[in-house]
């Protein structure tokens, strides 16, 4: 019983202890039935607070000689399973965190490799002082040597493998000399039972070295079997919420979002059963946040404080075509466009924006959808964390006109009309291309845009119904918000008294009577002869 070989399983205990332990033990299911196989190389990448460590720990208590952990996995998924006896604390285990291997190493990230080997080294010639030499300093020698003596291999889980990459991004050499030495400790050899490894970016494809091609990989854009145990589904929320009473509904609104596709259920003969042949869309919420969220009894942008401000910006500020309309687009709640399969797990030199936004996938930012192949931002918590990145970024124009969307939507609230008309023209400029500013979508799109920030306080309708028709955009304000409703109406080379007129005509504030107070109505028009844009707000008493 060491710190590396055979730990305890008191990190396990303290998650437990924690009130919001979800069981995902159907890990260990999985990896019982890869121990000794050709498939017992199991890579799983996640964004950062998503579990990893949480679930590393679990392998640990479940399989590790150095504890005794059958009451731990009481009534847990692992414990109903026909193979739990048979592993439950019957393998030597060996835990590295690479990322604190870096801290404890006095070579930094290129000297790792001795660093593990010298941590590693000396437990198993305690453990094995006939099998080990004194002095040894060949970790994959020494694991053969002991896996002889005793006649049986190791459980490897490695957390944080990727930690050398990400900090390393700009040497090559110590990035070659780390997957060789992985590549060395796990290829072929045959005192490995299962390797289990979890990181933030996939394996694969870093540059010419695919030395870790025996893993098979599990990742936010190919999670496979692994997808009900990638982070918190529905269930999970939705069981923790009604324990802790809190509202889902408001937990699904600042955390769902991430969607893994899982496999196809199929025949006995593997013929997939049903038409969607990709396999039943997953919805995923952030662990930590959830977490954080019940703990402290309220929503908020909790996973991004975990992060630094820059991490986003720097690639948001990337001057690649299209980014600015693509961040409307999303910050609007739209999809874009992406190809992420080419990624070749680089944090810089991208060729692409597509590269940029596969990244930010791999990192937690951006959701994917593998069937449509188009990202978005899953939830209101990374919205916003985007919104206010944007507002102090790199692009001049459209920085101002998300800050000055703040002082839109006050001076809506005040009926500035000449503010508000103004304000739209800058935002046409913006979200709509030369060849598309004459396009009554593009004012609608350039509207929405005006009014990102509303989102803050705002839910947003479009095509609300009333009636006798439909309100261009409705903004309901949200529980505890002190502002008024707002409905927007919209017209297209016609005067802008008409767009007012047919609010009033069709009943569109009765469609929020329930709210009580008054609405701001809102008519905008733009005269494609004249390139003018015009604005008339009234208040209006709601029933």
């Amino acid at each position: 019983m060491g710190m590396y070989l055979n730990p305890t399983n008191a990190m396990f205990q303290t998650m437990l202890n924690s009130r919001f332990y979800v069981d995902k033990t159907g890990l260990a299911v999985f990896l019982n039935g890869v121990i000794g196989t050709d498939a017992k190389h199991v890579c799983v990448s996640r964004p950062r607070r998503f579990g990893k460590s949480v679930d590393a720990d679990m392998l640990v208590a479940y399989y590790t000689r150095g504890a005794d952990s059958r009451a731990q996995f009481a009534g847990l998924d692992v414990s109903r399973d026909p193979s739990f006896e048979r592993h439950l604390n019957a393998h030597d285990v060996i835990r590295v965190d690479a990322q604190r291997m870096i801290l404890r190493g006095e070579g930094g990230i290129p000297g790792l490799p001795e660093t593990i080997a010298r941590e590693v080294i000396p437990e198993l010639r305690a453990e094995w002082p006939d099998a080990v030499p004194e002095g040894s300093a060949d970790l994959p020698r020494a694991l053969e040597l002991a896996s002889a003596a005793k006649g049986s291999g190791f459980v490897f889980v490695i957390d944080e493998w990727d930690c050398p990459m990400r900090l390393a991004e700009d040497d090559d050499e110590a990035q070659r000399r780390y997957l060789d030495f992985l590549r060395d400790l796990f290829k072929g050899a045959p005192y490995v039972e299962v390797a289990y490894m979890t990181g933030i970016l996939p394996i694969r494809k870093y540059g010419v070295h695919s030395a870790l091609n025996m893993f098979d990989e599990f990742s936010m854009t190919r999670p496979m079997a692994l997808a009900s145990l990638m982070g918190f589904n529905a269930c999970d929320v939705e069981g923790l919420c009604a324990r802790f009473g809190m509202d889902f509904g408001e937990m699904a609104r600042w955390y769902d979002g991430y969607l893994l596709r899982m496999p196809p259920r199929r025949e006995p003969g593997g013929a997939p059963i049903g038409p969607d042949s990709l396999g039943e869309l997953m919805h995923v919420y952030n662990p930590n946040s959830v977490a954080r969220a019940i703990a402290n009894g309220a929503c908020s942008g909790y996973w991004t404080q975990t992060e630094t401000y820059e991490a986003l910006q720097r690639y948001i500020d990337i001057d690649f075509d299209g980014v600015a309309a693509d961040l409307v687009a999303m910050l609007d709640g739209q999809r874009v466009e992406a190809n992420v399969e080419r990624f070749a797990n680089t944090m810089r030199d991208f060729a692409s924006k597509d590269d940029m936004y596969a990244l930010l996938v791999h990192l937690g930012y951006l959701g994917y959808d593998s069937a449509a192949g188009s990202v978005f931002i899953p939830n209101e918590e990374l919205r916003r964390e985007f919104a206010s990145t944007v507002e102090v970024g790199a692009r001049p124009g459209l920085a101002r006109l998300a800050r000055e969307s703040r002082q839109l939507i006050r001076a809506t609230v005040d009926g500035d009309a000449e503010y508000v008309a103004d304000a739209l023209r800058r935002a046409h400029s913006w979200a709509a291309g030369p060849r598309y500013y004459n396009d009554e979508q593009a004012l609608r799109a350039a509207v929405k845009f005006a009014y990102i920030a509303a989102m803050d306080d705002y839910l947003r309708i479009d095509e609300l119904p009333s009636g006798r028709g439909y309100c261009d955009l409705a903004f309901v304000p949200k529980p505890g918000s002190a502002l008024p409703p707002m409905l927007v109406e919209l017209k297209w080379d016609k005067p802008v008294s008409a767009a007012l007129a047919q609010a009033r005509r069709r009943g569109y504030p009765a469609a929020l009577a329930g709210l009580g107070g008054e609405c701001v109505l809102v008519g905008a028009t733009y005269d494609e002869a004249t390139c003018e844009h015009r604005c008339e707000i009234e208040r209006v008493q709601l029933a």
